[in-house]
Order: structure tokens, then sequence, then C-alpha cells
């Protein structure tokens, strides 16, 4: 489902509510409702509850009459106490007993699928025709389960990791079904793990990582588990109504190897649903403010829908979870980065309590409206740079710094006004590389690669691509780095390294010290590469060497770490607060490096702290601005113009019409911006016609 044109004139603004239980009357609805509608919001995303359809339909003919759209989200409900058969078995024979959650069984057993068929069969019966129910196409949107996942620990509160699950015998015989469907014969099998089993009722999946090749398998059979109970729960009420299908796709741990074990690969659950929607916030469990992250997952959102669909994110009107205050002049900026990353609504979760921080969003849900009706008209800049997922580290390393590794080098792109896309070893295998044309790609935390996906990287190189590659330790098994035989030992101790390098591009930042990060290897003798830059003992850290047509720049550390140690600002732990550090050489560097590959970013901030975002017209442009910073901030921002000639160009505020003055050099035009604390803001560019 691309998106369609009447979608710009009726964009998801809403909020989330779950508040059915305690509502009975029309004055409590009624409170909320004009809450909503005075904060501009159009439409509710509701829980509702399985059977009570009175209130159901209370709720529903309320909305109509005040004009407001309503979202269910049909969420079923097991209670782990009643039907403990359901419950969730883990590796180390230990069970998720916590009633706190929903959807804490597991998704491979048949009374949950039997319970989630029940609900979307009692809602769309009776309420299937009902006018308060938000279209797309004409189809009425519904979200199929809230946060999916395998919850076996909350290490979000203190609690542990989560665990490798699950081993119940519906995962166990699943397994087994699966693998002969996939192998064919058991000798097959054997033969791909290193395994001896005797029959297909003989396999049981792994426990433990010693097998890697096995226990990748396991852990991707596990990542399909949910996406294929999503697309039963959805091909069902198809059965019963054309819909339109949405599934919040979970943020717990967006980037984390965490996902692996609770089944959240956002490629695969993306496959089954018409309309993409994220749930990741800023502040939640957290006291320190992730902004970066929240970008992250819409760039990753973005890519497994497939670039052309809808895809919708959650906004923060809560306070964090621990407490911590989310920054009132933050709506701005979370509606802007929302733009900034192609997320063309947004789902507010709201602290129903807090109505004066709901408040808060109407201006921002105002430009939002404004914006994404006029975006009809403009695209997003394309990326020239692609970030790879790394879910096989995660499988198989099983180390969150790795994670961050990742996470940390997309905050260096985005502060240097580098659109990216982050895509999945599968979407390489399948040929994405070619099919968008990327001049670069990053394997930035991801260590070890699916053969496949090696090997397609390979040849991406051979006809002209540029590769970056940092740190890599150990391969795992069979799977390993694109170039393995760069690294001479997985493990070597150094503090600094310093840019020394002959080449034009870089030479500029030589003498620089960067300081160690995290941990680094040591690279081969390679007489036919370049090197860029020393450890203090003069052994490379960074070299340029050339492959086929194209090129290999390969990094002894941790270059996300290198540059930052966490993917924001702010620390509101006033009580041993974290010191948030980043290393602007480190992004100079790699900017530098694009530079060579010829990227040429839409947009460049002179203030990194300032993120900028071009939505590209055909007479004209939108660029977006966001300050980060809560404080006022300024920057020069310079656009790459389309052409080269004697064209003259008026920059406007979007909104303020005012007029912005602007240079034009060449093949670019700079201009300055100056916002308040965590605004964004929008200018439009236009070509000057001459009367």
């Amino acid at each position: 489902m691309k998106v369609n044109e009447e979608y710009f004139n009726d964009p998801i603004i809403a909020a989330y509510m779950h508040i059915l239980r305690r509502t009975n009357s029309y004055d409590e609805i009624d409170k909320f409702f004009t809450a909503l509608k005075e904060a501009k919001a159009t439409s509710i995303w509701t829980f509702f509850p399985g059977s009570e359809n009175k209130k159901i339909e209370l709720f529903m003919n309320r909305a109509h009459n005040m004009g407001l759209k309503v979202v269910p989200v049909l969420q079923p409900e097991v209670s782990i106490e009643e039907h403990p058969e359901v419950r969730i078995i883990c590796a180390d024979g230990s069970t998720s007993d916590d009633p706190r959650y929903f959807n804490i069984g597991c998704f491979n057993h048949p009374f949950l699928l039997e319970k989630a068929k029940e609900m979307v069969k009692n809602f769309l019966e009776k309420f299937k025709d009902h006018p308060a129910l938000y279209k797309i196409d004409g189809l009425p949107l519904l979200s199929f389960v809230h946060e999916a996942y395998y919850r076996t620990d909350v290490p979000e509160f203190g609690g542990g990791p989560l665990k490798p699950c699950c081993y119940c015998k519906y995962c166990v015989e699943d397994f087994r079904k699966t693998m002969k469907a996939k192998y064919g014969s058991i000798v097959n099998f054997n033969s791909k793990h290193g395994t001896s089993f005797e029959s297909w009722d003989l396999i049981e999946p792994p426990k433990e990582p010693s097998n890697p090749s096995l226990w990748k398998e396991w852990f991707d059979y596990h990542a399909e588990i949910i996406p294929k109970f999503l697309k039963e729960m959805i091909e069902y009420a198809k059965s019963i109504t054309p819909v339109a299908s949405t599934h919040e796709l979970n943020d717990f741990y967006p980037c984390s190897y965490q996902t692996v074990f609770s089944g959240n690969d956002i490629y695969r659950m993306a496959r089954v649903i018409d309309v993409g929607h994220e749930d990741m916030y800023p502040l939640e469990f957290d006291h320190r403010y992730v902004i970066y992250v929240y970008e992250y997952i819409k760039d990753l959102v973005r890519a497994a829908m497939g670039f052309d669909k809808l895809y919708t994110a959650n906004g923060q009107s809560f306070n964090s979870w621990l407490g911590y205050k989310v920054p009132v002049a933050g709506m701005s900026e979370q509606i802007y980065s929302c733009l900034a990353h192609g997320s063309l609504g947004i789902v507010w979760w709201v602290d129903w309590r807090n109505l004066n921080l709901w408040a808060q969003t109407r201006q921002a849900n105002e430009e939002f409206t404004s914006l994404v009706n006029t975006f009809r008209d403009y695209e997003l800049s394309n990326a020239e740079v692609a970030l790879i997922y790394p879910w096989t580290t995660m499988e198989l390393k099983m180390d969150d710094v790795f994670n961050s590794d990742n996470l940390l080098f997309y905050m260096m792109l985005v502060r240097s006004g580098i659109p990216v896309d982050i895509i999945s070893e599968q979407q390489i295998v399948d040929g994405i590389l070619e099919k968008r044309s990327y001049k670069v790609l990053c394997a930035v935390g991801s260590s070890v690669l699916p053969p496949e996906t090696a090997e397609k990287i390979r040849k991406f190189v051979e006809k002209g691509g540029t590769l970056i590659q940092d740190y890599e330790g150990k391969p795992v098994g069979n799977f390993k780095s694109v170039y393995p035989e760069l690294v001479a030992e997985p493990f070597i101790e150094h503090t600094v390294y310093t840019i020394k390098t002959r080449l034009s591009s870089i030479n500029r930042l030589n003498g620089k010290i960067i300081p160690v990060g995290n941990i680094c290897e040591k690279l081969s003798s390679n007489m036919e590469s370049t090197v860029i830059a020393r450890f203090e003992n003069g052994e490379p850290a960074a070299i340029i060497l050339s492959k086929g047509k194209g090129m290999v720049v390969k990094l002894a550390s941790m270059i996300g770490w290198d540059y930052s140690n966490y993917p924001g600002h702010y620390d509101f732990a006033l009580m041993f607060p974290s010191q948030i550090r980043r290393n602007e050489t480190v992004r100079e560097l790699i900017f530098e490096i694009l530079k060579k590959a010829k990227v040429q970013p839409p947009a460049i901030s002179s203030n990194p702290d300032i993120e900028v975002a071009v939505w590209k017209g055909k007479k004209s442009d939108i660029v977006l601005a966001i300050n980060h910073l809560d404080q006022n901030a300024e920057s020069k921002i310079t656009l790459n113009l389309k052409d080269k000639g004697n064209t003259a160009y008026s920059v406007h505020e979007y909104f303020s019409k005012k007029t912005i003055r602007s240079t034009k050099d060449k093949r670019n035009l700079s201009f300055e911006a100056k916002l308040t604390n965590f605004q964004g803001k929008a200018y439009l560019v236009k070509k000057v016609v001459n009367q």
C-alpha cells in the first residue's frame, strides 16, 4: 500500500487511549475527547476490551458525534494465572510468570491465536461499518497487537536481560516442521549444521551457542513466529471484511542483541502489515534523552516497509516511567524528527492525568498536519549511504558493545547531514545495493555476516562501491566479515590514534589525535593500502585499499565509540549524571571519507547540533532544521542545488513567511537558521522567476 493522495488531506494525528475499563459515562469520555480536539488531534488509537460491546459502542458513537476517528488496537489478553499453559519456556527451564504484561505467552500456542481471532471476529462483526473508523484508501485501519514480543524479564526496570526462548512443545514441533520443509532431508540439515540427528522428530533446538550455525538457524526461525501470528490474525480479519493493517513494531530493544530473544525482527514483521508504525520514545525508560535512537528506528522502519509505504511514529506526551520529565519544548523536536526521517503520521502516548502536558502538543500537531499536507508534492532526499542492521552480530556475539557502535555511528551520520538507509542483511542478498544505487555501505557494529550477504557486498565493492568496516573481532564459526583477511589479531591494546595521510581529501585533519573509545584489533600488513591514521606505536589504525573498481575503508577500532558514548545530548539525572562525550574530529574524518566516495549531502549544517533534512519538489525544496539542544542555537545551512547556473532563489520561513537572506555560490545556497530550544523549523526554498 503506497501513500495514497487522499491520506495527505487527513494524516494520522492521534493519541493512544486505554481508558474503557474505567469509563462509563459521556462526561468522562467528553473530557478526554475535548482535550484531543483542542490539541488538534483527529483520531484515537484505542485499546478495546475483548467483549464489552456496550462500552465500545458508547465510545465509538461519541467519537463520531464529536468528529473524531478511531483506530482499534486489537489486543488479545490471556491471563497467565488462569492459563499457565501458554507461558514461555526459557533455555534455563524458567518460565514467564509475570502477569503484568500483555502477550507474555508464546505466540506459537494455539490458544493465544484462538483468543485473538475471537476478538477480531467480535469487533468486526459488530463494528466493521461504524462511521467512526479511520480509513486509508477506503479501508478501516486496524492495529493488530500492541507490543508483540517474547517477554521473559524486565531489564528496563532493573531485571535481568531477556532469555533465549521459547522451548515449549509447540515451538519445538513447529521448528522441526519448518526445518523439514526448508531442507527436505535430515542429511541436508545435518550437513548444513554439522549435527547428527537421526530423524526430524529427534531435532532439538539449541539452548546455548556452541554451534553457531544451529544457533542462528534457531533464532532466525524464532524471529518468524510473531510475523506468522500477525499474518494469520490479519488474514482472518480480511476474511471477514476488507481492512488495512498495522502493528506497533516494538521499541524496547531497537538495536540490542535482546531483540533476538524478544522475537522482534522489524524487517520480518513489516512484511505482513500494510502500514508501518513504530513504538519508540526519546525518554521512556531512561534518564538520558535518546533523540537519535528515536530517529534511528524511523529510518529502520522506512527501509523495512520498502521505502514507498506509509509509516507512522509514536510521540511522547508523558514523563519517563522513572519520573524524569520530558521537555515540553521537545514536542516540536519530536514532530520535526519524524518528518526529517519520513514518518508522515504520529500517535502520541498521553498521560491522561496530565492534560496540561498534552495541551503542549497543539502547535506541533498543527505544524505537522500542514507540512504533511504539503509533502504530497515532495520527496525525502534519497540516501547514498546505507548502514547494515547488525542482526547476525546480535545473534552470535550477544554483546551490545557492537549494537551501540552501530547506533553511535548512525548519530554521527545524522549530525553530518547524511541521509542513511538502515538495511537488513537479507535485503542485501535480495539486491538492494544495486536497486537503490548506494555509493557507500557501512558495516559498523556488524562484525559477522551470513556468507551470502558478505558475497553480495564483495560484488558491490568490485563494481565500484565503497565499504566502511570497523572493528570485527573474532569470526564466529563460518560467520565472518566481508574481508576477514584484513585483520591480523582480534584484540590489541591502544589508547589513541593520529590522523596521518597524504590523501588530499583528508590531510587537512593531519595531526589530530583521537582517543580510542572502546576495543581495537591489529590490521594485517598490506603494502597496497593507504594508511590514513596510526596508533601511538605506529601501527595502522585506519587504511583505505582498492578492490576492483571500488574501495574498502578499514578501521581497527569501533568508530562509533570513538565518536561518542551515548546517542543523545542530555542526562536528566541530577545526582551522578553521565558525562556524554563527542569527538567531532571523528565525524569530520568520516565526512571526508564519504566525500571521497562522491557522497553529496542534500544540505549541511555548520552546527551539528542542528540537524538538517531536505524534502525535494519539482519547483521548490523544503528544508527542515531541528535544534537538538535545550538552548537557543544558530547554524549556517548550505543547500546543494540541482543546477549551477545563474538561477536566483528565495528562502522563507514556511509558517511565518518571513524572508531569510541567502547567498548563492555556484551550486550552493546558504542561509542562517536561528532556533529556540528543541525547536524545529521548515524553510521554503524556491526559484525566483523573473516576470
